[in-house]
């Protein structure tokens, strides 16, 4: 399920062009129940040792104006947000805290809720889709000095396996078992070309990829795709997917 969060603002909205650590504290502040919140930030679904929130969210979107010098950007007529998560819960306490607030800051803004959107999809495959925020996937190696970081690009054969496994391990850390079905690829849309995205999240620097694909496979497993994410990094506002 997901909402699509509509603001508006008395003055245009500026922001550092890397606000992802922005947006995401955002989002926690609005689910307002502060255990659920602890639950959320702290915890999540855990597979093994590794933590899911199963919740993602896209990039600001509405006409913006980019500052290089200042690296900012600026929104003249406000902005929407898109906000996916597999747990019910999660949006419903979303909803109903943004709606009992008059006016809510971003930072130094100052915005306002002009309206909301719900809906909820069950997609099948083959499915088109575009993405609303980078998605990224990558593998951690330990050398004899220090860790290193690889980001899979989707030119790589990689790139496919990687997601799938990363949705697996979603699946398992959400139901505690394996799926039934655990295909799952992911191609680039014909006649078109994705494009990387560099982004900064409190000082580190991320790779991930923006472009139509075509995703094939377990109903189950592209349903959790579209609703928690695509990739890694969901809850810091990478993955989030829809349908074309």
């Amino acid at each position: 399920m997901r909402i699509t969060v509509y603001m508006s603002s008395e003055k245009p909205i500026t922001l550092p062009i890397n606000y992802n650590y922005i947006m995401q504290a955002v989002v926690l502040r609005w689910l307002g129940d502060e255990s659920y919140q602890k639950f959320v930030h702290d915890t999540g679904y855990i597979y093994k040792k590794r933590n899911y929130k199963l919740y993602t969210f896209s990039r600001l979107e509405g006409i913006f104006k980019l500052d290089k010098v200042k690296k900012s950007i600026t929104f003249p007529q406000g902005a929407k947000l898109t906000i996916a998560s597999v747990d019910e819960k999660f949006l419903n306490y979303l909803v109903n805290n943004i709606i009992c607030k008059d006016k809510f800051k971003i930072l130094n803004n100052e915005v306002y809720i002009e309206k909301i959107d719900c809906s909820a999809d069950h997609p099948t495959s083959p499915l088109y889709i575009r993405t609303k925020s980078p998605i990224v996937i990558y593998s951690t190696f330990q050398t004899q000095t220090s860790k290193k970081t690889y980001y899979y690009n989707p030119y790589e054969k990689d790139f496919s396996e990687m997601l799938r496994q990363n949705l697996i391990r979603k699946y398992k850390a959400l139901h505690d078992m394996e799926p039934e079905d655990s295909n799952f690829t992911i191609e680039i849309a014909d006649g078109t070309c994705p494009k990387e995205s560099v982004l900064i999240y409190k000082g580190t620097v991320i790779r991930g990829w923006n472009g139509k694909f075509l995703l094939k496979g377990s109903d189950a497993l592209l349903t959790l795709a579209y609703d928690a994410g695509l990739g890694s990094k969901n809850s810091q506002g990478f993955g989030c997917i829809e349908t074309v």
